[in-house]
């Protein structure tokens, strides 16, 4: 075989090699994730015409600003004199998305302090707090219901070694009521809050 042959043998081998790589490829990006990924980019995929709730989380991030007077109740007492009572102060922290607040207790030293938000990334509330006479601070995230101004709170797990006596936060609801009324309630109604926009 001439030197021009095996020249020629050689392009056409690569030629095949880069074929058979090519056609090889998509199967081995499918195994990889590649399907799922050319399917988020599809612009008829149901997960990318899925509408993320900035407008409805500004509006009910905006109803919370002011101060408010609260009152709690803990779980045998929802209909007695309230447990604790106090008042809370929301401000505006960047923008519309993310809040700050302050708490002081009535009749104590007990304070708080925390954030309330939304990522229009993740389309998640966020929360956090933290209590002068707390050890840890609390981590939570929420999801909106679209039907009306409520989000669905779960703790946040802040590391695996984390003892039973520590898990404290528990599964919570924030329902906006009126421009003058909100409430926050765990789950297993183990206790719940009112909060009456103060004048």
């Amino acid at each position: 075989m001439s030197i021009d042959a095996l020249y020629r043998w050689g392009y056409i081998a690569a030629a095949l090699g880069a074929l058979a790589v090519g056609a090889a490829a998509p199967q081995r990006l499918a195994a990889q994730g590649g399907e799922r990924l050319n399917r988020a980019t599809d612009p008829e995929s149901p997960a990318s015409l899925e509408p993320a709730h900035p407008q409805p989380a500004r509006g009910m991030l905006r109803t919370l600003v002011g101060t408010w007077r609260f009152e709690m109740w803990f779980a045998g007492n929802f209909d007695g004199v309230p447990d604790a009572s106090g008042t809370r102060v929301v401000k505006p922290l960047f923008d519309d998305l993310r809040l700050q607040w302050t708490e002081q207790l009535d009749h104590s030293t007990m304070q708080g302090q925390g954030m309330l938000g939304f990522d229009p990334g993740s389309d998640r509330f966020f929360s956090s707090a933290v209590y002068n006479g707390g050890s840890a601070p609390e981590f939570m995230t929420g999801t909106l219901d679209t039907a009306e101004p409520l989000v669905t709170f779960s703790p946040v797990a802040t590391g695996a070694g984390t003892s039973p006596s520590q898990r404290l936060v528990q599964s919570s609801v924030l329902s906006v009521l009126d421009q003058n009324h909100f409430t926050w309630v765990a789950l297993d109604r183990g206790w719940r809050a009112v909060f009456t926009r103060q004048q």
